[in-house]
């Protein structure tokens, strides 16, 4: 099962919690000038240490282009965050998650960043949430692959847009499935569909009790 915990900063402002996130993690919410970033970078940690279990950097390795593992695990993560919003997802094979706000959209960005296919659908659809169903999908099969912007946004497509779809990208099999919340979109990618008949269980996380997050 593909699970998100998602949880809304302005629970976490001021800093409650900051000494149970990892020194690496202080240090960098410590060189944020706002507050909503520093809430954001400290509410990832959070997660990362109620749901991964992460207390310590040494529990945490690196792909080649940064992308963060669990040091001798199965489960797999990935975090995203927008707004008022953060995001973990755990899955059982590889996994990439985006959120967005879904506010207005720039037109140049959208020739830029999707194919022709894609733009005429998003034409089509005529909504901000189309573009943001294929800017949420595009960054989170990047965030999967561990190659980020090194796979151009533009040289792979996400159609169609719909839930549990199998799309064949970079020569790996992911399934794509979406979810709506709040006014923003999230995207979720699998590689090779783990736990797609459930499809993907969303939950809140709401409070920090102690040492540990609340679902």
């Amino acid at each position: 099962m593909t699970r998100i915990y998602i949880a809304n900063i302005h629970q976490f402002i001021p800093q409650n919690g900051i000494d149970l996130v990892t020194t690496a993690r202080r240090e960098r919410i410590g060189r944020y000038q706002r507050h909503e970033d520093k809430a954001r970078c400290l509410l990832a940690g959070l997660l990362l240490r109620k749901i991964c279990g992460v207390t310590d950097d040494s529990q945490l390795i690196y792909g080649e282009n940064g992308k963060p593992y669990l040091k001798n695990s199965d489960t797999y993560f990935n975090i995203s965050h927008s707004g008022d919003y953060v995001i973990l997802a755990t899955a059982e094979s590889e996994v990439g998650v985006d959120i967005e706000k879904m506010d207005a959209f720039s037109d140049k960005v959208a020739a830029r960043c999707f194919t022709p296919l894609e733009c005429e659908w998003m034409k089509q659809e005529g909504d901000n949430k189309a573009f943001y169903r294929l800017w949420a999908a595009k960054e989170s099969v990047m965030k999967a692959s561990g190659l980020g912007f090194s796979l151009p946004p533009n040289s792979f497509c996400v159609l169609p847009v719909e839930n549990l779809s199998e799309h064949q990208i970079g020569g790996r099999l992911w399934v794509l499935d979406w979810l709506i919340h709040d006014g923003y979109i999230i995207c979720c990618a699998v590689e090779n569909g783990t736990g797609r008949a459930g499809g993907v269980k969303m939950i809140m996380v709401k409070s920090v009790e102690g040492d540990a997050l609340s679902p």
